[in-house]
Parts: structure tokens; C-alpha cells; sequence
């Protein structure tokens, strides 16, 4: 008797404790609902700072994920969405209850249970991107060695002087030697119209694909890939330039990819000229312009404060008029209808030079204290620069190609290392660029990456980055 009137306060707390444990286990099911339903409002595939989630999906969600869970009864669902410009927050409420076993011996028919979850998920960074592309006329050479097997072959009947109008020995014509785009001239050495029989017209007439074409294929591809990498509207907006001895506005700063796209298929090689404006490629002007064209770089959390990535793509060598030869004195060839169109002139500069009675200079990019790169670089701009090294085949038949550019510095009497071609430190020019990139942001064409591959890569690194810190 004293065991049957001991046994029924046991079986009421064994009763109790299934029942709480019972309840334990569902609310821990309700709570992995809601915090399923909250992290899928904010998910990447749920594109959130593109279609903002609502209440009524969020808690649709747990509703439909809650009726899995047996012995629940959901009484209230409420699901809070806090966007703001750094990120976005989803909070849902729940109260139910739970039908007790046992409970009602004692009086206690259901458990009252509640929960609650938030997600938050970061604003992807607003990020603008500033193309520079070197089009000077090293980059008219074939994109394959099959296209400059091609253009030398289709240019091997020319005789010598379907081409008078390049300086003989410059580094312009050794670096355009397959693709030179050419006006011609009358004996005054003023520009009269376009050479339709230099090799430029018969790489186009011919279909020789250069280097300059791989450009700007390149750049639209790089367009697409922004427009569908963007996590929220206008996320990434892109401006693009080129420089050779001039430096021209091709696309202004535009979030619309469509449009950058279509501005970029006037990109082109710039002409090669003859005995007027000899150097062709000068960084410290372009770097200047960019310099006064890009703001600084702010953290990305709304447009006007974008993060600034600057991307370089070039070939290395600079050549660039200096001191009197340079800004005010390097007037532009007339008719000026015949320069691209928002063209800006050299910048006037003190640099020493070393060609020309001292009037030009073939050197490579500068980088250190004071330097263009590094006011770009550094605080209080904090623009990242990328690098796209674009190194042209080696013309060892050319004297001026090598005393100028083959010897120390610009490649350290080494123009490719043949045990490793793409290592930078194998000569000047890769050690200079990569010392202006940021770090992790150079670049080098591969044999077995070209360049359309290569800026892909650079703007994902680009995006990872960002990403990364925010």
C-alpha cells in the first residue's frame, strides 16, 4: 500500500519530465526553423540587397518548415526586415504551444514555448573601377605567335617604301613593326590623312588579330562580368581610358555596363608617328590624369563613398617626352581632328631624358616616396591599383630596341628568364610594376593565359578583396 500511495507522485514527475522534454525538443525544432527561414531571407541566393524579403515571405517560410514538426501549434508569427546602407537584418517572433501526455493529470493540458532568430548579412561594397589601357603601338603586335607569323607573311612582298613614314631605328618602329598604324604626311612632315596601305589596314584587311583587338574584347568581357557579379543595384560602376602619348577619355565613370560596353569599341591603336612626337607611351601623364580623375577611396557603403580600384594594363616601357619636349612643348600634330576624340595632351614634367639630345626618355614605371604610384596608393587616397603586364616578344633584331630596352635597367640584361618567363624578378619591367600594384594586385600575361583571362582574374581578386574587409 505505502509502495502504490509512493509510486503515483513518481509516475506523475516521470510524467512531467517526458512532457518538458517533449516540449524541449520541438522548440529546438521551431528554433532551427526560424533560423532557417531567417538565414534564407538573407541568403546569396535569395539576392537580398536586390529584392528586399518581406515579413509575409519570411514568415511563410517558417509556417511551411514549422508544419513538419509534429506535436507543435504555432499561435503568432511576426518577421522584422531592418535594412540599412551597411546591412541588412531579418528577425522573426514565434509563440506556440505544445499538448502535453502527462499533464493533464495535474491540470496542465499544453506548454506555452516562443523563440526567436536573426540574420544579418553585410551590404556588398559599392566598387568603382578605373580602366587604364596602354594602346600605343606595341600594341599592334599579333595577340598569337600565329597571327604575327600571319601579318608577316601577308607584308613580306611590301617593298620598303609602302612604309616611309616611320623614323627609321625608333623604338616606335620596332615596337609596331607587324601593326603600325600610320597617317601620311605631306613633305612638310604635316599630317595629310591615313595610310590605308600600312599594316595596320592589312592586319585588319587580312583578319591578323592584335593585341589591341584582344584589348578591348577584354574590357567589353569585363563589363558582362561586373553586370552579373552585382549583388545589388548599380553595385559596380566602371569608367575606362587609354594612354599612349596622349591620354584619352573612352567611358566616363557609368554603373550602366551596356553603355561602358558600347563606348569601349572605339578603343584603338594609337598612331605611330614620323619624326613628330617620337615618344609614345608616358606614365607620368597618364598617372596624373588618373590621379585628378579618381576620388578617394572610401569604404563602399554608398556610392559616393565607392571603394576606387585603379587597372593598369600596359607593357612596361615607358617612352615619354620630357622637359622641353614634353606638356606645352609637344603641341599636337595638326589637323587635331586626326587625335582621338577627348584627348588631353602630355603633362609637362622635369624628368632628364635619354635619347634625342636628352629630349626623350625610355624608362619603366616609377614607384616609392612621391612618385605618382604611391600618392595613388596611399593614404589619404587608398585607391588600389592593379597590374596587367603585357610583355611584348623581345625584337633583338632592332639596335635601338637593344640599347634602349633590352639592357640594364629595364630588364636587367635579362629580357626573359628562360627556366621561368612569367616571373616578374626576371626583369625591370615586372619588378617595377609589380612595385607600383598593390600588394597581391599584379599581373602577367602567360603563354597559356591571355588577356582577357588575365583581367577576369584581376577583377575577381578585386571583388574577393572588398568582400573580404567588409
Amino acid at each position: 500500500m505505502m509502495f502504490g500511495l509512493c509510486s503515483i507522485p513518481i509516475l506523475i514527475g516521470i510524467g512531467v519530465y517526458v512532457d518538458y522534454a517533449r516540449a524541449t525538443d520541438i522548440r529546438s525544432k521551431l528554433d532551427g526553423a526560424a533560423d532557417a527561414a531567417t538565414l534564407e531571407a538573407v541568403s546569396k541566393n535569395a539576392n537580398p540587397f536586390v529584392t528586399t524579403p518581406t515579413s509575409t515571405q519570411v514568415q511563410q517560410n517558417f509556417i511551411a518548415l514549422a508544419s513538419t514538426v509534429k506535436g507543435a501549434q504555432i499561435n503568432t508569427v511576426q518577421a522584422t526586415i531592418t535594412p540599412s546602407v551597411t546591412n541588412l537584418s531579418v528577425t522573426l517572433n514565434y509563440t506556440g504551444q505544445v499538448n502535453t501526455l502527462f499533464g493533464g493529470i495535474i491540470g496542465t493540458n499544453s506548454v506555452a514555448i516562443s523563440g526567436t532568430s536573426t540574420a544579418q548579412v553585410n551590404a556588398p561594397p559599392y566598387v568603382n573601377f578605373y580602366l587604364l589601357l596602354d594602346n600605343s603601338p606595341s600594341m599592334g603586335l599579333g595577340a598569337t605567335p600565329t597571327d604575327i607569323n600571319n601579318l608577316i607573311a601577308y607584308t613580306a612582298n611590301q617593298k620598303a617604301t609602302t612604309t616611309p613614314n616611320v623614323k627609321s631605328g625608333s623604338i616606335a618602329r620596332a615596337s609596331c613593326a607587324f601593326a603600325c598604324h600610320q597617317h601620311t604626311f605631306n613633305s612638310k612632315g604635316q599630317i595629310t590623312g591615313d595610310d590605308l596601305t600600312d599594316n595596320y589596314h592589312i592586319a585588319k584587311a587580312n583578319g591578323v588579330t592584335t593585341r589591341i583587338d584582344v584589348l578591348r574584347t577584354a574590357t567589353q568581357q569585363l563589363t558582362q562580368t561586373a553586370a552579373g557579379a552585382e549583388t545589388k543595384p548599380n553595385q559596380f560602376s566602371m569608367a575606362v581610358y587609354t594612354f599612349s602619348d596622349t591620354f584619352q577619355t573612352v567611358a566616363p565613370l557609368s554603373s550602366v555596363m551596356t553603355t561602358v560596353a558600347s563606348q569601349v569599341s572605339s578603343v584603338d591603336l594609337a598612331y605611330a608617328y614620323w619624326d613628330q612626337r617620337d615618344a609614345q607611351t608616358s606614365f607620368d601623364t597618364a598617372l596624373q590624369y588618373m590621379n585628378n580623375i579618381i576620388p578617394n577611396s572610401g569604404n563602399g557603403s554608398s556610392p559616393t563613398v565607392a571603394e576606387n580600384f585603379l587597372f593598369l594594363v600596359t607593357d612596361g616601357v615607358e617612352d615619354a617626352p620630357v622637359q622641353g619636349c614634353s606638356g606645352s612643348g609637344d603641341p599636337a600634330d595638326p589637323p587635331t581632328s586626326y587625335l582621338p576624340a577627348n584627348n588631353q595632351p602630355n603633362i609637362a614634367n622635369s624628368l632628364t631624358g635619354n635619347v634625342s639630345s636628352s629630349c626623350r626618355l625610355i624608362d619603366m614605371i616609377k614607384s616609392g616616396s612621391g612618385t605618382m604610384c604611391d600618392t595613388i596608393k596611399n593614404s589619404p587616397r587608398n585607391v588600389k591599383i592593379a597590374i596587367l603586364y603585357t610583355p611584348y616578344q623581345p625584337v633583338t633584331s632592332n639596335s635601338f630596341y637593344n640599347q634602349w630596352v633590352a639592357a640594364s635597367p629595364l630588364n636587367n640584361n635579362n629580357p626573359v628568364n628562360a627556366n621561368n618567363p612569367t616571373d616578374p624578378a626576371s626583369n625591370g619591367i615586372g619588378m617595377a610594376l609589380k612595385a607600383c600594384a598593390s600588394p597581391g594586385f599584379y599581373f602577367q600575361v602567360t603563354p597559356t593565359q591571355g588577356i582577357s583571362q588575365a583581367m577576369q582574374a584581376m577583377f575577381q581578386a578585386a571583388i574577393n578583396s572588398v568582400l573580404l574587409t567588409n
